[in-house]
């Protein structure tokens, strides 16, 4: 069975209303058979397990959920919730650490002898800017529109001043996040209002310029002008005297400046493209732009957002956060740099720097594993950072370490257009290929893991003691998983929904949906413009439907990225040009006070429209909230109402589906946008993930390790379709669920077994908490507390007590606290 164990269902045993005929012949066979078949199953299915590829440690790499793998070079220490920048002290002894995750803002500070943290520092807010000036240390304030000075006084740092250059949210909504100083002159960037900023500290006075565009930080050239990355542009912007001078064309989203020694050189790293621009400040002009992948033709997904120079010596290191790699460049011509090596580094690498003694510091957003939650920690604060400490390899060390970079990689450039696999299927191994399969449906749903809904399934690999949404509330889902296909090894790649709309919807995330969904989770400041509309945070290949536009492919969006309109009945509007005239107008966006049930009977009256007409686009896209639920907002559906009607709605669509003349020619996929708010016993980011089809080999277990970019390269190969990134184009398609044999299985809903107008009792766990937050907008809740609740209201009874996953922490070790 190669890489994919499964377990066969019996029709006997799991069939339930299923409309299929069969044979006096075939029933006899499956009753005498039924028996030996069923202890069958149950074997294979705990050996499937025992092999599976399940995220986690082993041969001293790291295997991510989303498919990747971490073997982080040298030594690496513990840090906090995203450490995204860092400053040396003047002697290198001390490593000052901004942290900007969602559970707090911080200051760590690393004593780099011992390899110990020796103080933390907590902030209302921080982000990207911190630098030394001699024993002074600027951080950046954030949504505080401050500046945080501390002074560095026997290994402690010890609060100096504010340096406030507007009032604090929600007064001013600015976010300062990038600086730089030059002798009495301290430059900022503000993020929301897309201002530059120079502040005399003297005199304190500031004067403010309006930039083109949203900043993300700014470096004085050694001739006093200021240059500024425009994030989300191609380009940065430099000033002199508050006016602007030039511009010079950059790659795509460009982010950190690094310096030349001497000053003539500017480093510039773009992620949106995997490249660093080379500028040369006396001709005022780019002079190179080199590749950071390890395919220099590669789609989006390295992220290149940090650069370092490596002292005495004509390199540079690029940090490639979505390869969890650096890039190590040669620049000994610098209008022709060419990359010399790789070296593997934690996850998602935020900031590179080179010590004198030639020791390379990273710091990794996102650390060195995931890990399970059965506790029902949330996902986000389970993301602890690390700090690798590497020796600058050698040639022969430096080979080694592109091989282990090349190694962890999945993803490889034949891959673009061409995906072997050992037995055909109805998914194409070649982009444009034909497939018998014309017509897709991706419906995405909101934040459930697998044990939450699947794990009273003794079929899976669930976990009982944590399923809340059981077969009782969820019928259809469970009818679906075993008519169909139990995927029980299948995860999201995103950790919540700012970031697991663009997974769904573009196979990656850019550096602005990364760095910024934090603070605004964390409730430290930020508007949730995640879903569109935001130029930042849109990817250089655009969305599934940019694509399928591109290719003449016809398709519609049934709610995802569209705001509905405040009145029922209403037309809503688009988030994203590239869905005006492609979306339902009607149907409605998120709204939790909105049926489910409503949204498959406004969807299925363009369907019958399309079934008449003979006109159903190739794609259809749907979002399907409300499993999300209302917690225990008081006088709302109760959590388990809400996930009973999400369920009825899944199953009718499905039902429809199935018995209309198309049902021979499609594929339905269900995801989950992300999976925060609830316990998994395997990970964190394990999820819910339903394929129905014809073509689906039915009554089985799948343990094949799938992700959300999984799914989209399946669906991408039915339509004829290139991936739209590294992490789609890496991904395991789906060939092992498919067969090339049509089965004409229609499918019957099942009613709901829960009353989906149960309300939430008066007095309910966490309603007083929940009056103080508006759900009008997707997680506009802090996650942690909202899991908490649902699990109260459900069950009656605290979280679980804290239970920890079998693979070792060995490869991090302790901060020494």
């Amino acid at each position: 069975m190669g890489s994919c164990s499964r377990a066969l269902f019996t029709d006997g045993l799991f069939y339930h209303g299923s409309v299929r005929e069969k044979t006096t012949s075939d029933i006899d066979s499956e009753e005498k058979n039924l028996k030996t078949r069923f202890l069958v199953m149950l074997c294979v299915v705990a050996a499937a397990i025992l092999h599976a590829q399940i995220p986690g440690e082993r041969n001293n790499r790291v295997l991510l959920p989303n498919g990747w793998w971490l073997s982080p070079a040298g030594e690496q220490v513990r840090l906090g919730d995203f450490p995204m920048n860092a400053a040396l002290s003047e002697n290198e002894r001390y490593l000052a650490i901004s942290h900007s995750g969602q559970s707090k803002a911080e200051i760590w500070l690393l004593d780099l002898h011992t390899k110990k943290n020796v103080q933390k520092i907590e902030l209302p807010d921080t982000w990207y800017g911190i630098k030394f000036s001699g024993r002074t240390l600027y951080v950046s304030g954030g949504y505080h529109n401050c500046v945080f000075t501390f002074t560095l006084n026997n290994g402690r740092l010890e609060k100096a001043d504010t340096i406030r250059f507007a009032e604090p949210r929600p007064a001013y909504n600015g976010a300062l996040q990038g600086l730089d100083l030059q002798k009495d002159l301290l430059a900022v960037v503000f993020r929301n209002d897309s201002t530059f900023r120079v502040m005399d500290m003297k005199k304190k006075k500031q004067e403010i310029v309006k930039l083109d565009g949203m900043p993300y930080t700014c470096v004085f050239l050694k001739d006093g002008a200021v240059m500024v990355s425009i994030w989300g542009s191609k380009k940065v912007e430099v000033f002199r005297n508050m006016k602007l001078q030039y511009e010079i064309p950059t790659g795509d989203h460009p982010n950190e400046i690094t310096l030349s020694d001497d000053g003539r050189v500017a480093y510039i790293a773009c992620s949106n493209d995997n490249t660093v621009s080379i500028v040369d400040l006396e001709k005022k002009k780019a002079v190179a732009s080199l590749s950071t992948a390890i395919h220099p033709d590669a789609p989006e997904g390295s992220t290149t957002n940090s650069i370092a120079l490596v002292p005495g010596e004509k390199r540079i290191l690029a940090a490639n956060a979505d390869n969890n790699s650096l890039t190590v460049i040669d620049l000994k011509k610098i209008d022709h740099p060419r990359p010399a090596g790789f070296i593997p580094v934690g996850w998602y690498p935020t900031k590179v720097m080179v010590l004198k003694d030639k020791t390379v510091l990273v710091l990794n957003g996102k650390g060195g594993r995931s890990f399970a939650n059965p506790d029902g920690h949330y996902i986000a604060n389970l993301m602890e950072g690390s700090l690798s400490l590497v020796r600058l390899p050698d040639e022969k060390t430096l080979l080694d370490y592109s091989r282990q970079v090349f190694s962890n990689t999945p993803y490889k450039h034949e891959q673009l257009l061409h995906v072997p696999y050992a037995n055909e299927s109805a998914i194409p191994h070649s982009v444009g290929d034909p497939s018998p399969l014309k017509h897709v449906f991706y419906i995405i749903k909101e934040n459930r893991t697998y044990d939450q809904v699947f794990g009273d399934m003794q079929e899976g690999n669930g976990d009982t003691s944590l399923c809340i949404f059981g077969e009782k509330v969820t019928p259809n889902h469970h009818k679906l998983a075993r008519e169909f296909m139990l995927f029980d090894n299948f995860y999201v790649n995103s950790e919540v929904s700012a970031d697991g709309h663009n997974w769904s919807m573009a196979g990656y995330a850019t550096d602005y949906i990364e760095k910024t969904w934090p603070t605004q989770y964390g409730d430290r400041g930020g508007e949730y413009d995640f879903e569109g509309g935001q130029v930042a945070g849109e990817p250089a290949s655009g969305y599934l439907w940019t694509l399928a536009a591109r290719q003449n492919i016809s398709f519609r969006s049934y709610g995802e990225f569209i705001t509905a309109n405040e009145i029922i009945g209403k037309p809503g509007v688009s988030r994203e040009k590239g869905l005006d005239g492609h979306f339902a107008p009607y149907y409605r966006g998120w709204d939790l006070n909105y049926s489910d049930v409503n949204r498959f009977e406004e969807w299925n009256k363009e369907f019958s429209e399309y079934e008449k007409n003979d006109s159903l686009p190739q794609l259809c896209i749907m979002h399907l909230p409300n499993d999300h639920t209302s917690g225990s907002k008081k006088g709302a559906l109760s959590p388990r109402a809400y996930v009973a009607q999400n369920d009825r709605a899944l199953g009718l669509i499905v039902d429809r589906i199935s018995q209309s003349r198309y049902w021979l020619e499609s594929a339905i996929f269900v995801v989950e946008d992300d999976a925060q708010n609830g316990p998994d016993h395997v990970d964190a980011h394990r999820s819910v993930g339903l394929v129905i089809s014809p073509y689906i080999k039915k009554h089985e277990v799948n343990h094949t390790l799938y992700t959300t970019a999984s799914m989209l390269r399946t669906m991408e190969l039915i339509l004829g379709l290139p991936p739209m990134s590294q992490y789609d184009a890496a991904a395991t398609p789906m060939f092992n669920a498919f067969t090339t044999i049509a089965d004409t299985l229609r499918y019957r809903a099942e009613e709901a077994r829960w009353d989906l107008n149960e309300r939430n009792k008066n007095g309910s766990y966490g309603e007083a908490m929940m009056e103080r937050y508006n759900l009008k907008k997707e997680d506009d809740i802090p996650d942690r507390e909202f899991s908490e609740i649902i699990w109260r209201v459900v069950t009656g009874n605290p979280m679980p007590a804290p239970r920890y996953s079998i693979f070792s922490r060995s490869m991090i070790s302790d901060d020494g606290e």
